[in-house]
């Protein structure tokens, strides 16, 4: 079939309808779209097309971010113009997504195109009505947007409550000269390791003992996610100078949590660039947290991964048992239980390595204590506490290998499993189907139908191409060895 069609119709995009379309005259003489008898809104047809084609390039969450508020206004010959809440916005799309709008549009109207923005006056937020937020109209009521701007760390996370063990004494050591001596050697310091093992509690103590020695230092703790967050809604309010002045000149010790969120938004990473930039070369304390090294990031841009090993990089691994069991007598001494030994030893085992869990289960503990009014012993908390079992081994599934890909990459489940060929997809669908092939008894062929019906020769292509990167390329080594230490504990 032709990629162009005859006058007044649209070429047609791969599986997408046609939709004809014709062009009426502008009053400045340009053109416009008009729908055709039986048509009410042509112009919104075509953009749901160019967002089904711009889905094979964008995740979800970055298209429902930036294009969600967007409307295609007018199509001219060669031109598409599109509607933008403000300035900031538009010149953030056209920065970031033009090429991407650029080819959609040509696949749909069968020509070369060019992408405009023009600013929406009538969505204008009006004037401010309290320092840091302004007053949006979405939806017809009247609500008020505020930046999440938290500013100071927990206090109740501090290095007088962190329990040091064989396991997080480097990273433990790292932070706290961080804190005596913020601005210095280490910075920045990236800490790493798995879920639930103190990484958090940590990047807290540095900024609470920060606060101790220097009440007036102006400590601000936010999660990347937070960052993404206040940076779409400073786009959307016309408020970019105001997140960067707070960001950039108001921080004198920047905490960021979960930077692995950044990984395959490029947006959110330009500003957190310049933002982390501004901050090294004024000699300000940067301290981060990942799930991992930098480098086994997917997505995140080299300067970026460059820079966040320039400082100190320190792990965390997950604590043996008689760390755990450590941990448990301090928190329970917190919570004002006595835990026997033979009781705690359930619980510490029960939990695996997860210190989050293991808190959640004394906090537990305490108030079925209190409700029910028992003696706390191992009977009573074997009874009351019966999920904390002694885990078995976990037995490796081809869903539990997909769901720990997925949340190693910062991306969905069903995306994996998905038709799109999207760079951020592709390297974790080929790693899912090694592993898959590596630890399950799957066939090439059960293994191309678990993935959504892919043929047998796809598979083996992906677990050949895996196979040969692991043995010559360190960072998809590193990658593999992260995602089997995942599925084993």
């Amino acid at each position: 079939m032709s990629d162009r069609k005859g006058p007044g119709s649209v070429a047609a995009c791969d599986g997408l309808p046609w939709i004809p379309i014709r062009l009426a005259p502008w009053p400045d003489g340009g053109r416009r779209v008009a729908g055709q008898a039986g048509m009410q809104d042509t112009s919104s047809a075509i953009w749901s097309q160019v967002k089904t084609l711009l889905s094979e390039e964008i995740s979800p969450s970055n298209l429902d971010i930036w294009l969600g508020e967007v409307a295609l206004k007018a199509v001219r010959d060669g031109e598409a113009l599109l509607e933008v809440p403000n300035r900031y916005y538009g010149d953030w799309i056209l920065d970031n997504y033009q090429a991407p709008l650029a080819r959609a549009f040509g696949r749909i109207l069968g020509r070369v195109v060019t992408v405009r923005v023009v600013e929406n006056d009538g969505r204008k937020a009006s004037a401010e009505t309290e320092e840091g937020s302004v007053p949006s109209r979405k939806g017809g009521a009247d609500t008020t947007h505020t930046f999440g701007w938290k500013g100071r760390p927990n206090p109740e996370k501090r290095f007088d409550n962190f329990v040091v063990g064989p396991c997080n004494d480097f990273a433990h050591g790292a932070a706290q000269a961080v804190s005596d001596f913020p601005g210095g050697v280490y910075n920045p310091l990236f800490m790493f390791g798995g879920s639930g093992l103190g990484k958090t509690h940590l990047l807290h103590a540095v900024g609470n003992a920060i606060l101790r020695s220097t009440p007036g230092a102006r400590v601000v703790y936010v999660t990347a996610e937070q960052f993404m967050t206040d940076m779409v809604s400073a786009l959307r309010f016309n408020r970019m100078p105001e997140f960067r002045e707070r960001y950039r000149n108001q921080a004198d010790i920047l905490l960021v949590d979960d930077v692995q969120f950044l990984g395959g938004k490029r947006g959110t990473q330009d500003e957190f660039f310049h933002t982390f930039e501004s901050l090294l070369n004024s000699g300000r304390q940067i301290v981060m947290t990942a799930d991992m090294l930098p480098r086994d990031i997917e997505g995140l841009e080299d300067r970026l991964k460059t820079r966040f090993a320039s400082g100190l990089n320190a792990d965390l691994m997950p604590p043996d048992l008689e760390t755990m069991l450590a941990i448990l007598h301090k928190k329970s001494e917190e919570l004002g239980l006595k835990v026997p030994h033979d009781a705690a030893l359930y619980i510490a085992t029960g939990v695996g390595q997860n210190i989050r869990e293991l808190e959640g289960a004394l906090k537990l503990l305490s108030a079925l204590m209190a409700m029910y009014n028992e003696p706390l012993t191992h009977e009573t908390v074997v009874r009351r506490l019966p999920h904390l079992k002694a885990p078995e081994r976990p037995v490796v599934t081809p869903d539990l290998v997909l769901r720990t890909v997925a949340r190693i990459h910062n991306v969905k489940v069903e995306d994996l499993k998905g038709p799109s060929h999207q760079k951020s997809l592709v390297r974790p669908r080929h790693l899912a189907i090694f592993l898959i092939r590596e630890h399950t008894e799957l066939s090439f062929p059960d293994i191309g139908r678990f993935m959504g019906g892919r043929d047998s020769s796809t598979v083996q292509y992906a677990c050949r191409k895996m196979a040969e990167m692991r043995r010559k390329d360190p960072d998809v080594a590193a990658i593999l060895d992260l995602l089997e230490k995942n599925l084993k504990s």
